[in-house]
């Protein structure tokens, strides 16, 4: 307590001397001499305020207005009540009880006279009130006891608090809980109640949630003893904690021993932690730094740039502290060497575990299935100086992890197979050499060089510049031979190819391979028949495998209009060609002879042209007896023509473009007259030469 001189006993006696004066009457004189004896009386009172009484240490208590419990706290807005403690006794009487709230600890009125009205027991803090406070209670004795005596001052000390609503976060944790922490502080306890539950004591301790759906937390606080709350509340959908899943290690980097790898999550919903762990060289479990910290969904995937051969394994960590790990991956290395014509690959899965399956993948598009417990592989189809990129994928119960990929260059001393070549007539007469590999290959080795040689006979061979295989290596190459028929079937041309390997080998010569060569002739006078013949083809099987062939009729543009059945002879009679053509079109097709199933060649397309005739009566007699009534044309490949009629005045009385159209003999609708017309006929014909015939004509009736 601070030790002021207590003034306000005096004041109390003042005004009952005041009013002890005037009922007996006194003079003023009697009147200051009672001031001056009041005076003197206030020297020998003790400080103000007064220490409490060893019997009762709190004199006076603050109880909530509306409760009528003690709060040692104060809150702006919320109304107290001052009432004096039991163990002083008798209550002072309202009319000499005074009560003040005096900003400050250990505060007192001024001269330690209240500013209050007696009687006013009742205070609402105000936000100019936060802070320290000092209550303080002035009791003045009761005059009507008899017993004299002076005033007596208390003072305790407050802290007056203004705290705003609740502020929290929720966080999801497992087993559908969640933790809820307070962002600010000021109430002396706080309850929570969640989806309209009853509430609770709001604890550090996780709460029961609904899961996958949205919740309503509503969070109030309040000071101990006071009637005053604040809430707020939330809604929200927590994530689900779930066990995370490490997809998929892939190793990015080219070495086996390590280097940057690509991790692939699934199962990681947000608002968790997630940690990337490693176990490596025997030791215990250690974070991985360097990981961002933003995994969780939609982050499914990072990149860490440095990971050394062990086990990784990705944790999850909830707001309450609860931990749940994926399946351990392990890295997979892979290395290996080119030998002669085979390169050797080896792989090792940390940790020497079984996979349940591998893939080995090729840059060419090879994918071939390795067992669980295989720890090497001898890759045999290769071809010298190709390079090939590996990859090697191990199937886990937990997930996958893919190797580094392995780039190797395959070496060899022995000569690449003999390689497959064809040779076809396309439809404008020129030869088409077309190779393939031989042997069980199905590329060519990248940069790898094909060189394809005609022997013609009587003649030089013919060697073609080589052609590049290029740097992915290809299935089949091709290349025309574009010198002119006449000179091919004045020499029929035979081919062969050979292959060289980026390594220098040089394969054997492939088979010739001899394309047939085909004339066509007319078989009588008239053209009404055609004599067809043909040189064998010669295929991969060599000269001792013959051919199958079968012959194919062509419109001009070659669209095949009819096909022979299948020969084995050299020659074709074809008795009955389209009436309709003026020129006719043939290719023979071979098969067999040693090509593959669905290879076939094709010869030279063999033409033969007929002349184009027009047959024409001198007279007609269109008179309805059915007999040579009306005038038609007739011939052989009439076609693209036009038959123009006249009179003896030059006047054009019918024309004609089909040989559909007939002429009845009359002249703009009248009968006929009997009369000598002249006629002529022009025809293009399909070989682009022209005809014309002319004559005459004699209508009788």
């Amino acid at each position: 307590m601070l030790g002021h001189k207590n003034r306000s006993r005096p004041s109390v006696v003042l005004l009952v001397m005041k009013k002890l004066s005037a009922s007996l009457g006194l003079p003023r004189l009697g009147l200051l001499l009672v001031l001056w004896l009041a005076a003197l009386a206030a020297r020998s009172q003790n400080a103000c305020p007064t220490p409490p009484p060893a019997n009762c240490p709190e004199p006076f208590r603050v109880v909530d207005a509306g409760t009528g419990q003690e709060v040692r706290t104060l809150t702006v807005g919320c109304p107290v009540r001052f009432v004096q403690s039991d163990c002083r006794g008798t209550p002072t009487r309202l009319d000499l009880l005074y009560y003040q709230v005096v900003k400050g600890a250990n505060a007192i009125p001024n001269n330690c006279l209240p500013t209050t009205q007696a009687g006013v027991t009742t205070y609402t803090p105000t936000a100019a009130d936060v802070g320290p406070v000092t209550v303080f209670e002035l009791s003045n004795p009761d005059p009507s006891s008899g017993t004299g005596g002076a005033g007596v001052a208390y003072i305790r000390n407050y802290q007056v608090v203004s705290p705003t609503p609740p502020g929290f976060t929720v966080a999801a944790c497992a087993n559908n809980t969640a933790l809820i922490t307070l962002l600010n502080s000021g109430y002396d306890q706080y309850t929570v109640r969640i989806n309209g539950a009853a509430p609770q004591p709001l604890t550090n301790q996780p709460v029961a949630i609904a899961p996958g759906v949205a919740n309503t937390f509503a969070v109030t606080g309040s000071v101990a003893g006071s009637s005053c709350t604040q809430s707020t509340t939330l809604t929200l959908t927590l994530p689900v904690a779930q066990t995370p899943v490490l997809e998929r290690l892939t190793r990015t980097g080219a070495t086996a021993s390590g280097g940057p790898a690509q991790f692939a999550l699934a199962q990681i919903p947000a608002g968790f932690t997630y940690t990337l762990q490693a176990q490596t060289a025997g030791q215990p479990y250690q974070n991985v730094p360097g990981i961002p910290a933003n995994i969780g969904a939609p982050v499914a995937g990072f990149e860490v740039g440095q990971v050394p051969p062990g086990r990784y394994r990705l944790v999850r960590t909830d707001a309450c502290g609860n931990t749940a790990a994926s399946a351990e991956i392990p890295t997979l290395g892979l290395s290996g060497t080119a030998d002669n014509g085979r390169n050797t690959l080896t792989f090792d899965l940390y940790g020497r575990v079984t996979a349940v399956s591998y893939s080995l993948a090729r840059n060419d598009g090879v994918v071939l299935p390795l067992a669980g417990s295989a720890t090497t592989y001898v890759d045999a189809n290769v071809q010298c100086g190709t390079a090939y990129t590996y990859r090697l994928t191990a199937t886990l119960p937990g997930g996958q992890t893919v190797s580094n990929p392995l780039t190797l260059s395959a070496q060899s001393s022995t000569p690449p197979p003999a390689p497959l070549l064809v040779a076809s007539f396309d439809l404008r007469n020129r030869v088409v050499l077309t190779a393939t590999p031989g042997a069980s290959a199905t590329t060519f080795g990248a940069g790898g060089q094909l060189i394809i040689n005609r022997q013609a006979s009587g003649g030089a061979p013919v060697a073609y510049a080589p052609l590049r295989t290029g740097r992915a290596g290809t299935a089949r190459l091709s290349v025309r031979d574009s010198t002119a028929l006449g000179t091919l079937l004045a020499a029929p041309p035979c081919y062969t190819a050979t292959l060289r390997d980026t390594c220098g080998n040089v394969s054997a010569a492939s088979p010739s391979s001899c394309p047939a060569l085909l004339t066509v002739e007319a078989a009588d006078p008239e053209g009404q028949s055609a004599q067809l013949r043909w040189s064998a083809f010669q295929g991969p099987g060599g000269p001792a495998v013959g051919a199958t062939y079968q012959v194919l009729t062509l419109a001009a543009d070659g669209t095949v209009l009819a096909t022979s059945a299948p020969l084995t002879g050299l020659t074709y009679l074809d008795s009955a060609p389209p009436l309709d053509r003026q020129i006719l079109r043939y290719r023979v097709v071979a098969s067999g002879a040693g090509l593959p199933v669905g290879t076939f060649s094709y010869s030279n397309v063999g033409t033969l042209t007929r002349r184009p005739r027009l047959v024409m009566p001198t007279a007609f007699t269109p008179n309805g007896d059915g007999l040579n009534d009306v005038l038609e044309l007739k011939g052989r490949y009439l076609q693209n023509f036009t038959f123009i009629v006249v009179d003896r005045n030059g006047q054009e009385v019918f024309r004609s473009t089909d040989r559909a159209q007939t002429w009845d003999g009359s002249i703009n609708g009248h009968a006929p007259v009997n009369a000598t017309y002249v006629w002529r006929f022009d025809l293009q014909g399909e070989d682009g030469q022209p005809l014309r015939q002319t004559g005459t004509i004699t209508i009788l009736k």
